[in-house]
C-alpha cells in the first residue's frame, strides 16, 4: 500500500488458542501438491472483499477483536504446513502468535482501490507452505471499519470455509456470537477420522467408482468447427466470458421446484442439454467440485474438505426433461464418492495406464456445488459482483490443461440471478460458441419454466440462433 494512503499496520495477537501438529487431512494433501506444482501460481489464492452494511460501523479494534475470535476459532487459519525428519508432510497449529494486519483509509476510488490492493498488493508476495496462512487489510472512514480484504493461502480453506469465515465475522461485528457454531470440527479431527476403518472404507467404496468413471469416453465438447484457428499473440488461447442472468436464476429454481431436484441439477442440465442439442453430444463426461460437507459435524470446518469427481451422464433423449433425470441420477452416486485419498487415486490412475484403459481427462468441468447456499446472495456485507470474480474465486480453479480441459464453466445461483464465468480453451471453443452455449442454457431453462415442451427442432433453434 503506497504511502498515498497513510497506512500503518496493527497486529492481531492470539493466544490460548487450540496448538499441536498432525498429518494432512486429503483435502490438505490436495492443495500442498498444487501450491508444489506451481509455486507462482498466485491465480488459486483465495480473496475477500467483505463491504460492511451501512448501519454497521465498527472501530478497528472492534474489527480486530472479531477476527481474533475468528481465527481462534479455526485451527486452518493458524497452521502452517513442514514434514518430519522421515519427509512425511505434517501440519503444525500455533497456539499463540500476532498477525500484521494493515489499517488505511478507504481509497478514493472506492471499491475498485480496495480490489486493486487485494488482487494486486496483497499478491505481490507468494504464499508458501511455511507462511502465515491469511493476510488481512482494513479501509477506513474516519474512525470506523467500511471494508475488510483478507487473502488465503489455497491450502487454508476452500469455498465452504471462506463462505463460513464471512458468515462468521458479520455475525461477530453485529454482535451475535451467540449464533457461531460451537467447537467447529478441526483439520487435526478430519485426519483422525480419514485413518479410522471408516474413513479408509469411504476411500475404497469412491475407487470403485472411480473405476468406472476414469474408463468413460471423453470425446470433443465442441464437433462443429467452433474454435479460434489462431492463437492470439503471446501464445495465450484461453478466452474468459462473463454472463449474469435474472432470468435463468427465476426459471432454474421454478424447474427444481417442479421437479423436486436441486437448483444444481436443473443447471448441469441445461447445459448438457445445449451440449447435446448444439454440437449432438450425446455422452457427457465432466469434472465437478464438491464441497463434502454432507455429514454434520463437518459442516462448521473452515478448512479445505472439497475434492473433484468425474460424473458420466448419457443423453440418448435430448428433450430437457430427460437429461435432468440422467443428470440427477448420475450427480446423486458422483457427491457420494468426491472423498477420497489422494494417493488412492494415483495408484489407480497408475494402474489404468498400465492396463491402456484410461484414465480419460474430462473435456468440460463445472464448479456449482462448492459454496453455502446461504452465503450466495451479494448482500450489502459481500460485495464480490460477478465482475470482480473473473479475478477472484472463479480464476483461481479456472486452469484448463492444453489438450484435455476445453471448457470450465463456474456457476452460482445468487439472490436475483445467475452468474456464469467461463473460461475456454480456443482451440477446442471460440468465444462465441461459448456465449452461445450460455445464451442457450439461459433460453432452455426459461422455456422449462413456461411449461413449453420443447421438441428436438426447438431445441436446435434455441441452441443455434
Amino acid at each position: 500500500m503506497n504511502a498515498a494512503h497513510r497506512s500503518s499496520t496493527r497486529y492481531l495477537a492470539f493466544d490460548d488458542a487450540g496448538r499441536g501438529t498432525h498429518g494432512l487431512t486429503w483435502g490438505q494433501q490436495r492443495f500442498r501438491r498444487m501450491m508444489l506444482e506451481l509455486p507462482e501460481g498466485r491465480h488459486v489464492y483465495v480473496p475477500l472483499h467483505l463491504a460492511l452494511p451501512a448501519p454497521l460501523r465498527p472501530g478497528v479494534e472492534e474489527t480486530l477483536r472479531s477476527l481474533r475470535t475468528v481465527v481462534t476459532r479455526h485451527d486452518t487459519l493458524r497452521t502452517t504446513f513442514g514434514a518430519d525428519a522421515e519427509g512425511v508432510p505434517l501440519a503444525t497449529v500455533a497456539g499463540s502468535g500476532r498477525l500484521p494486519v494493515e489499517v488505511a483509509p478507504v481509497p478514493q476510488d472506492g471499491a475498485a482501490g480496495v480490489h486493486r490492493h487485494l488482487y494486486g498488493g496483497m499478491r505481490e508476495e507468494l504464499f508458501t507452505l511455511d507462511a502465515r496462512p491469511l493476510r488481512v487489510a482494513l479501509f477506513t472512514e474516519g474512525d470506523t471499519v467500511r471494508r475488510v480484504a483478507v487473502l488465503f493461502s489455497p491450502i487454508a480453506l476452500d469455498d465452504w470455509g471462506l463462505s463460513l469465515f464471512k458468515e462468521e465475522l458479520l455475525a461477530l461485528l453485529w454482535g451475535r456470537e451467540g449464533s457461531l457454531t460451537p467447537d467447529p470440527w478441526q483439520p487435526a479431527q478430519q485426519h483422525a477420522w480419514e485413518r479410522s476403518p471408516e474413513g479408509r472404507r469411504r476411500s475404497e467404496r469412491a475407487m470403485e467408482y472411480w473405476s468406472r468413471s476414469l474408463t468413460l469416453p471423453a470425446p470433443p465438447l465442441f464437433t462443429d468447427g467452433h474454435a479460434d484457428t489462431a492463437v492470439p499473440p503471446g501464445g495465450h488461447p484461453f478466452h474468459e466470458t462473463v454472463f449474469e442472468s435474472p432470468a435463468a436464476h427465476r426459471a432454474a429454481r421454478e424447474a427444481a421446484a417442479r421437479r423436486r431436484v436441486s437448483v444444481h441439477a436443473v443447471l448441469t442440465a441445461a447445459v448438457l442439454t445445449v451440449l447435446t442439442a448444439r454440437h449432438g453430444v450425446t455422452r457427457h463426461h465432466f469434472g465437478v467440485y464438491v464441497h463434502n460437507r454432507f455429514a454434520r459435524a463437518t459442516r462448521g470446518m473452515v478448512g479445505p474438505l472439497s475434492q473433484s469427481v468425474t460424473v458420466g451422464v448419457d443423453t440418448d433423449d435430448g428433450s430437457f426433461g430427460a437429461v435432468l433425470d440422467a443428470t440427477a441420477r448420475a450427480l446423486l452416486p458422483a457427491y457420494r464418492n468426491a472423498a477420497y485419498a489422494p494417493e488412492a487415486l494415483d495408484a489407480l490412475r497408475q494402474r489404468l495406464r498400465s492396463e491402456g484403459t484410461g484414465p480419460a481427462a474430462p473435456r468440460l468441468f463445472l464448479n456449482l456445488t462448492n459454496s453455502r447456499a446461504l452465503s450466495a446472495d451479494p448482500d450489502p456485507g459481500i460485495g464480490e459482483p460477478m465482475a470482480e470474480v473473473t479475478h477472484s474465486r472463479f480464476r483461481r480453479i479456472a486452469r484448463p490443461v492444453p489438450g484435455t480441459t476445453d471448457l470450465y464453466l463456474g456457476i452460482r445461483p445468487y439472490r436475483n440471478h445467475i452468474g456464469f464465468f467461463a473460461r475456454g480453451d480456443g482451440r477446442a471453443v471460440s468465444r462465441p460458441a461459448t456465449e452461445a452455449l450460455l445464451r442457450g442454457a439461459e433460453s432452455v431453462l426459461v422455456a422449462e419454466a413456461e411449461g413449453r415442451h420443447l421438441t428436438p427442432a426447438d431445441l436446435r433453434a434455441i441452441t443455434n440462433p
